[in-house]
């Protein structure tokens, strides 16, 4: 199986690095390597924010073909009959809503990804609605952390095992930084 920086590399070259940010805008690729290897067979995994779809078909590629992969965004803007694997989900919808709940059905979660709104009330919300959806073993990850002190100080007081990952220094970005909330 290809690393994960591979399949990042060839997707980012599709289109504009701000819609392909993992590895380019953000230091992220090293770091999601490593936490997100123990589901790449089989997890369930949900991303918010789709922006162009290109992170979703990164995620397609890297996660084998018995994994579920879900991708929400409050407007999705791109083609998504290419998506045609009933193991792979788009859904249009907010995901700071309670109304989000009814488009996941029952669904639990290994993964969560967080790449919405960037916004620290939105980004805080969506974890409240979703952190009962969370597999046992499973990893909730905030990207582009905004506000990083205030932030993830809210983190760590609804969240027992909270970890930031902080890689402003790597690129100069005031919001590469992540949160790591472990279940």
């Amino acid at each position: 199986m290809e690393t994960l920086q591979k399949v990042f590399e060839r997707h980012s070259l599709e289109g504009d690095v701000g819609h392909a940010d993992k590895g380019s805008l953000h230091s992220y690729i090293p770091v999601y390597e490593d936490l997100l290897a123990p589901y790449r067979k089989s997890g369930t995994i949900l991303e918010i924010g789709l922006a162009l779809g290109y992170s979703l078909r990164m995620w397609d590629e890297y996660f084998g073909k018995d994994a579920h992969i879900y991708g929400a965004d409050i407007s999705v803007v791109f083609d998504t009959t290419e998506f045609k694997e009933p193991r792979i989900k788009v859904l249009e919808a907010d995901a700071t809503q309670p109304e989000f709940l009814d488009k996941l059905g029952n669904a639990t979660f290994d993964v969560i990804i967080d790449d919405g709104s960037h916004m620290s009330a939105d980004q805080i919300a969506t974890f409240n609605l979703l952190r009962d959806r969370m597999n046992p073993g499973g990893v909730y990850i905030v990207e582009d952390i905004l506000d990083y002190d205030s932030v993830t100080s809210a983190f760590r007081g609804m969240h027992t095992n909270c970890e930031t990952i902080d890689l402003r220094n790597v690129k100069g970005r005031f919001d590469d930084a992540l949160i790591i909330l472990r279940f």
